[in-house]
């Protein structure tokens, strides 16, 4: 007996492979905690909330806080569940069963993941060694397979690279299909478009709080012109957000200076990891320039030191068997994770 579609029956379950125990730098959280005025201020909006009451379906007081801190009108933004639903809505709604979506890799696992449930064809963009594309590249690919939309995460996960935003804008502007630049990790750079995006016909980009410092309270956001932004409204639940997160992002987004401290931290944070190891790329480990709030690595021993790693007590993660990502943490969880691999290098530690 069929019980579910074949589409479904062939995915593979995500699994974020993350450490419960140990030093846990495999997941690209923020190690910066919360401060205690800002729990507080949480802590006592959200004790005053209606629980019997459905909240904001369109979130205005957070999207409000939200294009105060990016520099964009609210009009243009539309609330996520963390970006993880709106790029489920992008390729189940504003895309139909059997058009082609052009996607890069090495990239976010998930994209691919929706494009399958999207019943969408992928069109696939290998990168070259130094994990970059080529802005013409994709342009003529995108062309000559004719593709609906085109999707990449910008800097990228698992890379930590990152294409300019004058490619970026090339891209768009070359193209007449809808381009989605996925800038999760664009707090960790400078090379944003977001502002750009509500000026496009054929624009959004995406944005989470994942990764600046709240990942538990799934919070993502969807910025393009009034056109886009409405279909998207049109397709997304009615109460999609929960008034819980709302109001914490609304406070987060609102207090700048904390939220721009600790992305300040982070990024220090994660250019000492760059540079600390730089000295040990040798002997086939490569060690990448990094713009996102993690370093990524490349051995042909990888998926071994990965393993070594986790016995060592600390958790990276293992992508394609032979690119590690390091999630920038702590000053203490940063020199644990560098003695660990030191080790393992010095004692000679294979696949």
């Amino acid at each position: 007996m069929n019980l579910v579609s074949e589409k479904l029956a062939r995915l593979k379950p995500y699994d974020p492979e993350t450490a419960t125990n140990g030093i846990h730098l495999d997941a690209n959280e923020s190690f910066v905690p919360l401060s205690d005025n800002l729990r507080e201020e949480i802590g006592r909006r959200v004790s005053a909330l209606e629980f019997n009451r459905y909240p904001d379906p369109l979130g205005r007081a957070v999207c409000e806080a939200f294009g105060g801190y990016y520099g964009v009108d609210a009009r243009y933004v539309t609330l996520g569940n963390g970006s993880d639903e709106l790029i489920t809505l992008l390729f189940n709604v504003l895309l139909e069963k059997g058009d082609r979506a052009l996607l890069v890799t090495p990239d976010f696992s998930m994209y691919q993941q929706y494009c399958a449930l999207g019943e969408i064809e992928p069109i696939i963009l290998q990168k070259d060694s130094a994990l970059q594309f080529d802005a013409d590249a994709l342009i003529q690919l995108a062309r000559d397979r004719q593709v609906r939309m085109v999707l990449f995460s910008n800097p990228c996960n698992p890379t930590s690279q990152g294409i300019p935003a004058a490619d970026v804008l090339k891209i768009i502007d070359s193209l007449d299909c809808l381009v989605v630049v996925d800038e999760a990790y664009m707090d960790f750079w400078d090379e944003a478009v977001v502002r750009e995006a509500p000026k496009r016909e054929n624009c959004i980009v995406l944005k989470t709080l994942s990764k600046v410092g709240f990942a538990s309270i799934r919070l993502g956001f969807a910025v393009a012109n009034d056109r886009l932004s409405a279909y998207l409204r049109v397709a997304k639940s009615p109460y999609n957000v929960n008034a819980l997160t709302q109001t914490a992002g609304e406070i987060i987004l609102t207090e700048k200076h904390s939220l721009q401290s600790a992305t300040a931290q982070i990024q220090a944070s994660r250019d000492l990891l760059y540079t600390t190891l730089l000295p040990l790329a040798r002997d086939g480990l490569r060690v990448f320039p990094a713009h996102a709030n993690f370093v990524t690595l490349r051995s042909p021993q990888a998926s071994g030191l990965h393993e070594e790693l986790l016995a060592r007590g600390v958790s990276v993660r293992c992508i394609g068997g032979e690119l590690l990502r390091v999630t920038a943490g702590a000053p203490e969880e940063n020199q644990a994770f560098i003695q660990a691999l030191s080790a393992c290098l010095k004692e000679g530690v294979h696949a």
